[in-house]
């Protein structure tokens, strides 16, 4: 019944929807990427935002029946699959709050990113209680088509808390085949139509689903191993129902058929468990799920034969990584097929892992489909493309074969430029630049893509990330002969010398560490006077006012002050007394709105004798600086008559949170009002 219903709904959202542009929302109910395999859909209206489907638009290019089909159900308004991000014991459900059946018991966030196209992906953001997340909705290329032709599911986890929380995430994936939601999932040798679980040590490397062999009208793919995703812990082969329902753990029948939980139809999903496990105050996580279409290579005939495996493997120089090839047999033919037989032939460069080339299938009844697998390596010096052979045979059939490449590409190179400014100079008694930019120039100098690219800096001792900065940053995958930028910000945290930071890489083509340096001057704790802000000409004659700030900077654990100011009462004057003197900016507390004024005692203005007495200002013991820097006050000045005045500070004491006077360097100044 829900089928039916969505139908009607789609239809009607769909008759006049707003042409999306890059990096903007639309003002209808999805938001959507294509091209001319498959197209990614995300819901943007209130009820369910942010859940997605994926279906065909051209679909394959060899088969002329799986054009706009499902994938995914959902169409132009998703709803039925969805995301849990499970934090300690709580179930946060990805997106806007549901209206419908499927995650209405979890919980709901914030949203902080409308679903936006940026860099032909569809981003959004919600955050979860402590942990920002964020969806990216792309294209990958297959791994048995070797086309675009697959939608890569991110996401992000972010924690913005300053303590570690135990952080895991379930996707659940209502998978449909066009019209047809009963189709069995087919893993290595397996057909699959009962309640199913696969666990991360014996994790196939992809499963594929079809309705016929000999008839397919779509041909689906999710990849669980290989370089651009992230192996689950858990798969779970089960009814759309029961993951619906729950939002983490659910009612798991291993035998049980597909039939969705409390009706009558067939309705199969699968659901990708990844265990909690910690995630650091400011660390940030990835997780990559891969879903779209299957390449499989089909030969007609009685005993329809079809053949799956990666359109493309990196060559291992030690042997170790082995894929899979699947065979799939149908007897399309009027009679049962007898002691049927499969056989792998193998080109030099590849050879089979632990098994026998030949596999029996028994005897196969009218529209009856087994299938088999073997696993393969390529030689340490296998390169090119290699071809295989697999030919199925039977007593009372013709035999039939097929015949398939494997592409051997030499694996990713990654070649690292990490850089950043020797040093920092010292303008108006603070660091320049700060924060500081360091840069990571990343080149792809070998044969096949680098996925899962995790670049993290470490910054040990007296440099930290600017506010905003994160530590870990994530690229796509990074092409043969792709240059791709990446950036953070540091500052430094009061400690000078020559300063360490490094850039640990990790990647499908290895890990690496680089370290750099930069050397941090000496920042001394000193009160000086600014250069005199003049209200008129570029220079003070009589008749002029004149403004002049007193500093006091890089003074630590700055808590309050009292001075008193001198100056020449011949030459300038305070016209205004109190009202020309302005509470300096320590003194303020700007970590609230509006800022707050705190303690400060207005001195007496003595011009004929050139005296200010006893300006004062206290934080208080439980709003210390860590580091000043700001304005004790700022006196607004009159000049009187041409000379020079010393403007200087006197009786100054500083003092730090514990009572303690503070020492620092006083610098005062002279002023020349001319002619």
């Amino acid at each position: 019944m829900r089928r039916k219903l969505l139908v009607v709904l789609v239809v009607l959202l769909s008759l006049s929807l707003p042409v999306t542009t890059e990096g903007q929302t639309i003002e209808s109910s999805k938001i959507e990427i294509r091209n001319e395999y498959i197209r990614i859909v995300v819901n943007t209206s209130e009820a369910n935002k942010g859940r997605f489907s994926v279906g065909t638009t051209g679909g394959d290019p060899d088969r002329d029946t799986d054009q706009n089909k499902h994938l995914i159900f959902g169409g132009d308004e998703p709803w039925t699959s969805y995301t849990t991000v499970r934090i300690g014991n709580d179930n946060w459900v990805y997106g806007s709050p549901t209206d419908r059946r499927a995650g209405r018991k979890g919980q709901y966030g914030e949203m902080i990113l409308e679903p936006t196209i940026i860099d032909d992906a569809i981003h959004s953001g919600w955050q979860l209680g402590p942990v920002e997340v964020r969806q990216i909705l792309s294209f990958a290329r297959s791994t048995t088509t070797g086309l675009m032709d697959t939608a890569r599911i991110e996401y992000q986890v972010h924690n913005r808390d300053s303590v570690s929380h135990m952080v895991g995430l379930r996707v659940m994936v209502d998978t449909m085949l066009g019209a047809n939601d009963g189709a069995p999932f087919r893993v290595n040798d397996r057909a699959l139509l009962t309640d199913t679980v696969y666990y991360a040590n014996e994790m196939p490397q992809f499963w594929q689903a079809f309705d016929s062999l000999s008839n397919p009208q779509v041909m689906s793919q999710g990849t669980l191993k290989g370089p651009d995703v992230s192996t689950p812990d858990r798969v779970y082969f089960t009814n759309w129902g029961s993951v619906a329902d729950d939002v983490w753990n659910f009612d798991f029948t291993p035998g049980r058929d597909y039939t969705r939980k409390g009706e009558f139809e067939l309705d199969s999903a699968i659901a990708l468990f990844w265990d909690p496990v910690p995630l650091g105050p400011n660390e940030t996580r990835s997780y990559v799920a891969q879903y779209g279409l299957g390449g499989v290579t089909i030969a007609p005939g009685d005993l329809v034969l079809g053949v799956t495996s990666p359109a493309q493997i990196t060559a291992d120089a030690e042997g170790f990584q082995t894929f899979s090839i699947i065979a799939y047999v149908q007897n399309a033919g009027r009679g049962e097929s007898r002691d049927v037989t499969a056989e792998i032939k193998l080109p030099p460069g590849l050879e089979l892992v632990g098994s026998s080339p030949k596999r029996n299938l028994g005897n196969l009844q009218v529209g009856e489909t087994e299938q088999t697998g073997w696993q393969v390596r390529a030689v340490s010096n296998a390169s090119g493309v290699l071809t295989y052979e697999v030919s199925v045979t039977a007593i009372n059939s013709k035999p039939n074969r097929v015949r398939r490449d494997v592409t051997v590409v030499s694996p990713a190179k990654l070649r690292v430029f990490f850089s950043g400014p020797p040093a920092l100079a010292v303008v108006d008694e603070k660091y320049n630049p700060s924060p500081f930019e360091i840069k990571a120039e990343i080149h792809n100098e070998g044969g096949t893509p680098a996925y899962r690219g995790m670049f993290s800096v470490l910054h040990p001792l007296g440099l930290e990330l600017a506010s905003g900065e994160r530590t870990q940053k994530f690229t796509g995958p990074i092409e043969p002969g792709e240059k791709v930028e990446l950036s953070w910000y540091l500052e430094p945290t009061g400690i000078s010398g020559q300063l360490p930071y490094s850039l640990t890489i990790s990647s499908s083509a290895g890990q690496d560490l680089q370290n750099n340096f930069i050397f941090v001057p000496e920042l001394n704790p000193k009160v000086w006077i600014d250069e005199p802000v003049i209200y008129g000409d570029q220079s003070i004659r009589p008749g002029d006012y004149f403004s002049v700030s007193f500093w006091a900077t890089n003074i630590k654990d700055f808590t309050a002050a009292h001075f008193d100011v001198s100056f020449n009462p011949n030459v300038v004057e305070v016209v205004g007394k109190t009202l020309d003197i302005t509470q300096g900016t320590l003194f303020i507390d700007d970590s609230v709105t509006p800022p707050k004024r705190l303690p400060w005692t207005m001195p007496q203005v003595y011009n004929d004798e050139g005296k200010i007495i006893g300006i004062q200002g206290n934080r208080g013991a439980d709003k210390p600086l860590t580091i000043s820097y700001g304005t004790l006050v700022t006196i607004h000045f009159r000049a009187k008559a041409v000379g020079e005045t010393d403007i200087a500070l006197e009786n100054i004491r500083i003092w730090d949170s514990g009572g303690s006077l503070v020492d620092f360097e006083l610098v005062g100044r002279d002023i020349n009002v001319e002619p």
